[in-house]
């Protein structure tokens, strides 16, 4: 009956003390009844109340004292035999992360029982981590998970193509060339746009392993740490197990790749042994992660291919109409009716908002900050209205709410992926309530608990990039000062949240932004007690928008350069007035390229920053000895020459980027060749009988000799000075 001795011992003993004890209160009761009680019972006679409490306190201490006794040493177990100290694991509760194998103390498991134990706590892990992945929202439709829309076969699988050959053909349908490929034991990086559906795919690939009878691990990279401890904690082997399969999303999230750190030591680990699945955005996977992680290689790299209009798009909204999502029809006819339209939905995450519009909002796109700009005004309106009825006193600010989220993360110099909860609440509490706002954020952030605190982040990167690109545009258009401006504009921008800002800003600005904007310049280069690097950063963003919102942007700009001694400044002023066509800022820039040895390495100081291999985000950013290597800047803007765009760029700044390109490898003592030297001589040869000067043409032709047949013995030649 009792299978654990000690047990059987306690209570035994218990029984007999409480006999004792009850019968020694009986015999006290009648103790007035007898004059004398032989032996030691005449002291139980004459102190009754005393004995009785000894006897209780010696039934409590022997019976804490029997539970304590080691398990199975003190009788024998219900099969007959003896039980030996440790022989075997004690049952573990649910939560008991004890590690399989035998410890000091221990008798040794059998290797098929440690074996079973080994997966046992694998599949357990893989469970829990495919219903994480599951659990996370999307863009669109908003209250629905991942595993929702699998639930509701509204997941419309994506295609391939080949990463390295860059050909059009496709190589098959997402999900079923992952799995595949996985199944053979091989690793593979997945390469998408933003938006493109790559964490979506990822969950269906893990369902499609698990239907095979694999264990899908999947985790995020920006978790890489925890996962990592836990699979520790757990003594869990991945390598010894051939039916794991890692699932990593989102390389580009984890700061720990930087210098081959000990995430890539862990992937590149995980590699040999194990087939992994990693996803990345491909923008950063070419500008910083294939440079940063020498270590890691992958037998095959994919890309996901946008979606088309007449089989992807047209699909989703079957799905959609089939599950009552939607009801008009007319969203197809309209998209195929436009262009710009059917460009926008070849990305999943944009096409996914178009059908949140609706086809009469979607006639006003005209690109995807439009798109934005529609879709996160009526899910505001939707978000105030549902606030509202449980907080009647809300105002419908939900816009407002999630704009001063986005500045909070920027201005504080923030993870937009690990916003600390509790923070962004005091920050963003006002007099209606924290509950109010709560909910309002809820809509466009996701939470999780990160090392036992409350992180979250926007339901997509790009919703942040919009939200704090729409709340510096609605400082700019309102009477800024000074310090407001200095504060609002001394971090830079990324190139993606600029896109969106000046969009914006086209789209409402009136006719004197550029007026405005100028003023503020020459206000904020001249304030006294400014430091050096928050006037070069404030005044080269100032100097960026003019250029890009203002119809009369050389004007104001040429009347800014003729004040200008700083060579960061001038070197903004001039490029931004090169790109509006400008020949007198060509020949300015071209002298002082020949001639001014600190604006040539603050002209190669910037280029080198914009395409990341400068890390430094506080200018001047001059190019000096010892030279940082160029692989980013190398890779982006040769690929840029080759691009068939890059002709459609005004001469004059085709012009300056060629030779600024090119004086990166002159100060060098760098060569080129192959096909980079093809490209960058094709992109030469364009500019000739365009309108440039003889001495213009020639300067290009003798950096090209230099960089392409020998090192220049000194970069600061005559011919160059």
């Amino acid at each position: 009956m009792f299978r654990r001795p000690r047990m059987a011992a306690a209570i035994a003993v218990t029984g007999v003390l409480s006999a004792a004890t009850v019968l020694t209160g009986l015999i006290t009761n009648e103790a007035s009844a007898q004059q004398r009680w032989p032996g030691g019972l005449e002291l139980v006679r004459t102190h009754p109340w005393h004995s009785l409490g000894v006897l209780a306190l010696l039934l409590v201490g022997l019976t804490v004292v029997l539970t304590a006794l080691p398990q199975g040493g003190v009788g024998d177990d219900d099969a007959g035999g003896p039980v030996v100290s440790g022989s075997g694991p004690p049952a573990a509760s649910p939560q008991d992360d004890s590690p399989p194998y035998p410890t000091a103390g221990t008798q040794a498991v059998a290797p098929h029982d440690r074996g079973e134990a080994q997966r046992d706590r694998l599949t357990r892990l893989s469970t829990a981590l495919v219903s994480r992945l599951g659990r996370r929202r999307t863009a669109y439709p908003l209250d629905l998970s991942l595993a929702e829309l699998h639930r509701l076969d509204l997941f419309v699988p994506s295609r391939l193509v080949a990463y390295h050959e860059r050909r059009p053909e496709t190589v098959g349908r997402a999900v079923a060339t992952l799995v595949d490929r996985l199944r053979r034991g091989e690793s593979v990086l997945l390469l998408g746009e933003p938006g493109s559906g790559k964490s979506l795919s990822l969950y269906d690939v893990a369902l499609g392993l698990r239907q095979a009878g694999l264990l899908p691990i999947p985790w995020r990279a920006l978790d890489a740490a925890e996962i990592l401890d836990r699979i520790g904690a757990l003594a869990l082997d991945p390598a010894t197990s051939p039916q794991v399969v890692m699932l990593v999303d989102g390389l580009d999230e984890a700061s720990e790749l930087a210098e081959d750190g000990p995430l890539a030591a862990a992937l590149w680990e995980l590699l040999r042994h194990t087939p992994v699945l990693v996803t990345s955005r491909t923008r950063e996977y070419e500008e910083w992660i294939a440079f940063e992680t020498t270590t890691l290689s992958f037998d095959e790299v994919f890309v996901l291919q946008g979606w088309s209009v007449e089989v992807e798009f047209a699909d989703y909204l079957v799905r959609l109409r089939r599950q009552g999502l939607i009801a008009d029809p007319g969203l197809y006819r309209t998209v195929v009716a436009s262009e710009r339209l059917a460009r926008l939905v070849a990305r999943p995450l944009y096409a996914r908002m178009l059908t949140f519009i609706g086809p009469d909002a979607a006639m006003r796109v005209s690109g995807a900050s439009d798109l934005y700009g529609e879709y996160l005004n009526r899910l505001s309106r939707s978000t105030d209205f549902a606030v509202r009825g449980s907080h009647p006193g809300w105002s419908g600010q939900s816009l407002a709410v999630w704009q001063a989220a986005a500045w909070f993360v920027h201005s504080r110099e923030l993870p937009a992926d690990a916003i600390p909860m509790t923070d962004l609440h005091v920050a963003l509490h006002r007099e209606r309530g924290r509950g109010a706002e709560g909910r309002a954020l809820d809509q466009v952030i996701d939470r999780r608990t990160l090392h036992g605190t409350e992180v979250g982040e926007f339901l997509h990167y790009s919703f942040y990039e919009y939200l704090l690109a729409r709340y510096i545009r609605d400082r700019l258009l309102s009477e800024l000062s000074s310090e407001q401006a200095i504060a609002l504009l001394r971090r830079d921008l990324t190139r993606e949240i600029r896109h969106h800002l000046i969009g914006q800003l086209r789209e409402l600005a009136d006719d004197r932004l550029g007026e405005r904007l100028s003023e503020l310049y020459r206000l904020l280069r001249s304030a006294p007690g400014l430091q050096v690097a928050d006037r070069l950063t404030v005044c080269n963003l100032l100097v960026y928008l003019i250029s890009r919102t203002s119809p009369t942007a050389a004007e104001l700009l040429s009347a800014l350069l003729r004040r200008e001694r700083d060579a960061f400044l001038l070197s903004a002023i001039l490029w931004a007035l090169c790109h509006h066509r400008s020949d007198p800022a060509l020949a300015r820039f071209f002298a002082l390229l020949r001639h001014d040895a600190v604006f040539r390495a603050c002209s190669r100081g910037y280029v080198l920053y914009y395409y990341g291999d400068v890390r430094t985000r506080r200018p001047p950013f001059l190019d000096v000895p010892p030279y940082v290597t160029h692989e980013r800047t190398s890779t982006r803007v040769l690929a840029m020459f080759g691009s068939p765009t890059f002709q459609e760029i005004p001469v004059q700044r085709r012009y300056v980027d060629l030779h600024t390109f090119m004086d990166i490898y002159l100060v060098r003592h760098e060569m080129i060749g192959g096909r980079p030297l093809s490209t960058l001589r094709a992109a030469v040869d364009a500019l000739s009988g365009k309108g440039l000067t003889p001495q213009m043409e020639e300067q290009l032709s003798e950096l090209l000799r230099a960089i392409s047949r020998r090192p220049t013995p000194d970069p600061n030649s005559p011919s160059f000075a």
